[in-house]
């Protein structure tokens, strides 16, 4: 079946699920929802269409596959994982706190592997900064082109 309220066909749910990223984005809140296997694929069919959005997508994915997060917990999924190799090439850099770790979780960025210890932990953190940094600056290069755009 194809869903013909989107610029391009679509199953349902697939057509859905765009809709729903599309309105998180539009109230700044997709950082709310878990990553789904298929969202990949939306953001494939968003770059090769131009689609306004598929920066907002490509940052939300990317951070939550460096997090492991939504469907990105799940190792086989992060393995059938198709985003841009330096995110893979990161993620691999990155190792899972210890248990005993009394920072585990988003302040140790899942990074250490010696908790608290200098080099590995510090470039990890430096990393997760520069990740921010870019997700930022895409959230005001859309911004400034959505005004651009709303001024035509």
């Amino acid at each position: 079946m194809t869903d013909h309220t989107n610029s391009s066909p679509a199953p349902g749910a697939y057509g859905r699920r765009r809709r729903q990223i599309q309105r998180l984005i539009d109230h700044r809140r997709l950082n709310d929802l878990a990553p789904e296997p298929g969202d990949e694929r939306l953001l494939d069919v968003l770059a090769r269409t131009g689609h306004r959005t598929a920066l907002d997508v490509q940052s939300w994915l990317t951070t939550a596959f460096l997090n492991s997060t939504g469907c990105y917990a799940d190792p086989a999924v992060r393995a059938a994982s198709r985003l841009p190799a330096p995110v893979l090439e990161e993620a691999e850099r990155r190792h899972p706190c210890p248990a005993a770790c009394p920072a585990a979780g988003s302040r140790c960025d899942g990074c250490a592997q010696a908790c608290g210890s200098g080099a590995h932990r510090g470039l990890a953190l430096l990393f997760r900064n520069l990740s921010n940094a870019l997700g930022a600056r895409q959230q005001h290069a859309q911004r400034l082109m959505e005004a651009r755009a709303a001024s035509e």
